[in-house]
């Protein structure tokens, strides 16, 4: 109806779930501004594994990440986070570890005032591993259609090169808590050459 709205959600205990709010578009719905893009929300339903949509009854704003949507370079970040999130993860494919990643994410890039970029790197590489296809690991180097393809030199991934030294950095950018993003000082181009890489090995690897 026109007053209703079809939503994708992605939950701790389910994963990834489309669902639909009845009445939502009307002015005198109680949920006006609780299905906005990228909030977290609170969601009661029941799971029917007989319907495609599922049916939310009740529902709350826990966040609405306000600082993100009032800053455009936060809001693009995010958007990337969002999209990545959506396309890598299939329907009713439950991650944990994930769902903390993406919400940590989040919370740290609402109350950045700077490091943007390296938010959103960060959350690149922890999602590989969280996934089981981190490019830097000797597993995927053998796969042949993978995009960090070690040569002579390094890794070249379609024009876009990155050094053998960058193994390390990753590596410890890996293991690094995300709250401590306002530590890391990288040089921007670095930062956006191994994003691109990252962003064309998940390219690669959702077919």
């Amino acid at each position: 109806g026109e007053s209703s709205k079809i939503i994708t959600l992605f939950s701790e205990e389910i994963g990834k779930f489309t669902a639909i709010v009845k009445g939502v578009r009307s002015s005198k719905s109680k949920y006006g501004g609780v299905f906005e893009n990228m909030n977290l929300v609170n969601v009661i339903f029941k799971k029917n594994d007989n319907r495609d949509l599922q049916f939310i009854y009740n529902a709350d704003c826990l966040s609405s990440y306000s600082k993100v949507k009032n800053n455009i370079e936060k809001l693009l970040i995010a958007y990337k986070l969002v999209e990545l999130t959506s396309r890598m993860m299939f329907e009713y494919d439950k991650s944990k570890e994930v769902f903390y990643l993406l919400k940590d994410t989040m919370f740290n890039l609402d109350s950045a005032d700077s490091n943007f970029e390296v938010i959103y790197l960060l959350f690149q590489i922890k999602f590989a591993y969280i996934q089981g296809i981190n490019p830097i690991s000797e597993d995927s180097r053998n796969f042949v259609s993978n995009y960090f393809v070690k040569d002579f030199n390094g890794f070249s991934n379609n024009g876009v090169f990155i050094e053998k030294n960058y193994d390390l950095l990753i590596l410890n950018l890996l293991n690094m808590e995300m709250k401590n993003f306002i530590n890391i000082v990288m040089d921007k181009d670095d930062v956006i050459k191994i994003q691109n890489s990252y962003d064309m090995h998940f390219m690669n690897c959702s077919g």
